[in-house]
């Protein structure tokens, strides 16, 4: 019999699920509260079981006795506290080890004001459980660090968010240099179209270099509330495409010639990882994207181009060199590519997850 880790998860999404299958020498239960991206079916989410309260997940795990427990990270959400404190008790009560991942990057008391201390100490008490915590960038390392946990207890790796499954996210039918012959070519941004991932500033750009690249659309896939600022540069060759399924994403980074992902950092938020670089690099597609959060830990100068962050010049000036020099895409296309091959694939992180954890348990 595989040794059992129960995942617990507030919403599951395809991502998050689908890699699960890169599992060898574990049988991965993931607990879920719901699925709000209605991109799984049925038959993804075999492995996964549904919960409906705290209470409720408490009582299924118990009866599962699941040999590693995987919580939340107490700074996610109120949500994933309560996951945290299930995670707690129920490693406790099975006397089973306990681990989490860390993405939160913000300084604690930038993120959560005068709860900050409170935070911090629930923290520090939640990691003395946990056998290994999973930081996914520095400023979660810091985070970690700060409320006084073990260093000896933490490891680096995409544990969670996994990475790319290359399998999926690769380059379709068109290479780089044929997209958009005969047709219109295009600039893509994806993701959450809000004030956090710079759509003020990609507009901005758009409006100094549309008119010199007659041939050049932009285009937004996801949704958000700024979706009306969107919708109200249509005229100027702005596009918007709705939210796309996960699955459908690599037709949609394939077609175009750049991806654009501005990122800044707010008071409470700054980007953890930067998945959309990731996945577009793995479908072949050349990334403009900011220094912001954790973005240049996961992308440098040799796939793709770094920019400051809230500098619409900056951006229009990266988006004309890479429309204008065909040769540079080329170089960057590929360049991406192997890159997310050798260092983010899904499959390569979750083996290097399984000897960690199988160290648990010996």
């Amino acid at each position: 019999m595989k040794p059992i880790l129960a995942i617990l998860t507030e919403a599951i999404r395809f991502d998050n699920q689908a890699a699960l299958k890169f599992f060898r020498q574990f049988s991965v239960i993931h607990f879920y509260k719901s699925a709000p991206y209605h991109d799984l079916s049925a038959k993804d989410l075999q492995g996964a079981i549904q919960y409906q309260n705290t209470a409720d997940l408490e009582a299924k795990l118990c009866r599962l006795k699941p040999d590693i427990i995987q919580g939340a990270e107490p700074y996610g959400s109120k949500n994933q506290l309560k996951l945290c404190s299930v995670a707690w008790k129920v490693s406790r009560r099975l006397k089973i080890p306990l681990i989490f991942p860390m993405l939160e990057n913000r300084p604690v008391n930038r993120r959560f004001g005068i709860l900050g201390p409170i935070l911090r100490k629930i923290l520090y008490i939640y990691a003395q459980q946990a056998k290994i915590i999973f930081y996914l960038n520095e400023g979660a390392k810091r985070n970690l660090l700060d409320a006084g946990v073990n260093p000896k207890k933490l490891k680096r790796l995409l544990y969670g968010i996994w990475g790319i499954d290359t399998s999926i996210f690769k380059p379709i039918n068109t290479p780089l240099r044929g997209r958009g012959e005969n047709k219109v070519r295009s600039i893509l941004f994806v993701g959450r179209i809000d004030e956090a991932k710079g759509i003020d500033y990609l507009l901005q750009a758009w409006e100094q270099i549309y008119q010199d690249f007659p041939q050049i659309e932009l285009l937004f896939a996801g949704s958000g509330p700024l979706v009306w600022k969107v919708k109200k540069s249509q005229n100027k060759r702005v596009r918007y495409l709705g939210q796309i399924a996960t699955q459908e994403l690599p037709k949609i980074y394939s077609g175009a010639l750049i991806t654009c992902y501005p990122s800044v950092t707010l008071e409470r938020w700054e980007e953890q990882v930067g998945m959309v670089n990731l996945q577009s690099l793995s479908c072949g597609t050349p990334v403009i994207t900011t220094k912001s959060g954790a973005i240049p830990e996961y992308i440098n100068d040799k796939v793709g181009i770094l920019i400051p962050e809230r500098d619409a010049s900056a951006l229009a000036r990266a988006m004309r060199k890479l429309l204008e020099d065909e040769k540079l895409r080329a170089r960057l296309g590929p360049a991406g590519r192997e890159y997310i091959l050798k260092n983010f694939g899904a499959q390569r992180t979750i083996q290097k997850t399984e000897e960690i954890l199988l160290g648990l348990l010996r």
